[in-house]
């Protein structure tokens, strides 16, 4: 009667696993660079997917996101599984929340992003990048995420949960103090009819004070929001955008910017003008221009931009051969990786040429060669391409990567 019993109990466990969904995949690179990496080394990443239906058609999901690399001792680890590398969610037709590894509302907004670059205002940091809010040592352990769209409405709303143990001193004043809360809050509502579309941001920043962890001082916390206005319109295949922003006690300022395509050329432009409440910054606006060309098997894209006076340009191209093979090249002077002080200073400039040959099923063999002029470009393995959307490394790569 007990083996009928278990037996019975397995068959009803098998019959609900059945009707969720679980896949997994993965990828791995194994490779040799003579300046980043100083030798060989290996990654590789472990993927699962869950998704099981719900009761009046909701829809539960996850995903993790397991990491294999090369540590400085010449040892390979699992690394760290945190909320970093997961996603939790729960959704219909109409909603979605999530929670873990998530966008932030500021996703999700339409507007010129230059009014807000994440080197300039901290609410609008990278999507994925919840590190990049704090200083001092604060650190994030998940977002959460609502998002909801009907009849060309979109809403997004998230925000950041907030690990404050890091911190040898106390917080003050104690209604401050942000074990296990959510901060970092962010709204964005978007509206799309006919030709028109427009759009709302509003984003809460708390700046911890942490300059005296050393002596276990106490730790102050400071709010500022800030509040951004889009109109966006397409007239005989141009699309405009203009953009209002308020950040509080910092600055306001305003934007434009246009992108027309020409056959197979697109032309971009745009403009912001700043007003900073700060009186030592001297400069106030940015600008900048764009064009990009595809055709067959040719791709190039170029720009030049002024960030309150901090100049920016790149030229890349790439040539499909159709065996397989595409090379790319180019030379990128800053791509905001490694920015520093108050409002940012790009100094990763480097020249690269890549060749990719695909080997099918997944395979591809690259080699590459990034000539990083800068300290900053030297120390790093995210010299990001415009083209090709390559992560290469400094100095000269031989690679084999393989997805499953």
């Amino acid at each position: 009667m007990k083996k009928i019993l278990l037996s019975s109990a397995a068959i009803a466990l098998l019959a609900g696993a059945a009707s969720a969904e679980v896949t997994w995949s993965g990828d791995a690179e194994i490779g040799y660079n003579d300046d980043f990496e100083d030798g060989f080394y290996y990654d590789a990443g472990l993927y699962v997917n869950l998704s099981q239906e719900l009761n009046n058609g909701w829809t539960a999901s996850a995903k993790l996101d397991i990491d294999l690399e090369s540590g400085d001792d010449d040892t390979f680890s699992m690394g760290t599984v945190d909320s970093s590398d997961w996603v939790l969610s729960l959704s219909n037709d109409m909603f979605t929340l999530s929670f873990g590894d998530v966008d932030t509302a500021y996703a999700s907004f339409k507007g010129v992003s230059t009014l807000y670059d994440n080197d300039l205002f901290a609410p609008a940091d990278a999507a994925d990048d919840y590190e990049g809010y704090f200083s001092g040592g604060a650190d994030a352990t998940g977002g959460l995420l609502v998002t909801a769209e009907y009849a060309g409405l979109s809403i997004a709303a998230s925000s950041i949960l907030v690990d404050q143990d890091v911190f040898d001193g106390t917080v003050t004043p104690a209604t401050d103090k942000t074990n296990g809360e959510f901060h970092y809050s962010q709204v964005a509502l978007g509206y799309d009819f006919g030709m028109f579309n427009a759009g709302l941001l509003y984003a809460e920043d708390v700046a911890f004070d942490a300059s005296g962890i050393a002596s276990a001082a106490a730790v102050t916390a400071t709010e500022e929001d800030m509040i951004a206005l889009n109109l966006g319109a397409i007239f005989a295949g141009a699309d405009f955008n203009l953009t209002y922003m308020d950040y509080s006690d910092v600055a306001t300022g305003f934007g434009i910017d246009v992108s027309y395509p020409v056959g197979p050329v697109t032309l971009g432009a745009y403009y912001v003008s700043y007003d900073f409440d700060d009186s030592t910054v001297t400069e106030d606006d940015a600008y900048g221009v764009s064009v990009d060309y595809s055709d067959g098997p040719i791709t190039v894209a170029a720009y030049y931009e002024e960030v309150l006076g901090e100049a920016e340009y790149a030229i890349e191209g790439a040539y499909d051969f159709g065996s397989g093979l595409v090379v790319t090249a180019g030379y990128i002077d800053g791509d905001d990786d490694g920015s520093t002080g108050a409002f940012g200073n790009d100094n990763d400039f480097a020249a690269y040429v890549v060749a990719e040959y695909d080997l099918g099923g997944g395979a591809s063999f690259l080699a590459s060669y990034a000539d990083a002029n800068s300290v900053a470009a030297e120390s790093t393995d995210d010299i990001d391409t415009g083209v090709g959307g390559y992560e290469l490394n400094s100095g000269a790569t031989l690679a084999l990567s393989f997805k499953f």
